[in-house]
């Protein structure tokens, strides 16, 4: 997956990386969660940056993208997860609603900052 990326998706990564620009807190605990929803017969690939506070106050979370399933091939929306992973260094890959064989999947692919929803582990121990 070493430099690739398609044309359509490099405008959408454009797009959501001046999203999380926006929100990002270099200072704070934020992921981007990244999952699938089917909303009645449409499912929509969606992408949101959460911010985890360390006393107890509420999770925020600020959606940077939501793109149709019609819009984008599996293989673009996977190559489009890439190119975010690869820039965003420090913040981990929480994949809600994905399976622990996908999970597996994107951890091998990706590298060791993709989590599922379910890990019990702290995701900032080894992020730096």
């Amino acid at each position: 997956m070493r430099n690739i990326i398609l044309n359509p998706t490099k405008r959408r990564v454009q797009q959501i990386n001046k999203r999380i620009q926006q929100y990002y807190r270099p200072r704070q605990k934020q992921a981007l969660i990244v999952f699938t929803t089917n909303i009645g017969n449409h499912p929509i690939y969606k992408v949101s940056l959460d911010t985890f506070p360390a006393l107890g106050t509420g999770i925020t979370t600020t959606m940077v993208s939501e793109i149709p399933v019609q819009e984008i091939e599996k293989k673009q929306y996977i190559f489009l997860l890439y190119e975010l992973y690869r820039h965003w260094e420090k913040l981990p890959f929480i994949c809600r609603g994905y399976t622990p064989r996908q999970v597996r999947w994107f951890r091998q692919k990706f590298g060791s900052r993709v989590f599922s929803e379910y890990t019990t582990v702290n995701w900032w121990r080894n992020i730096r």
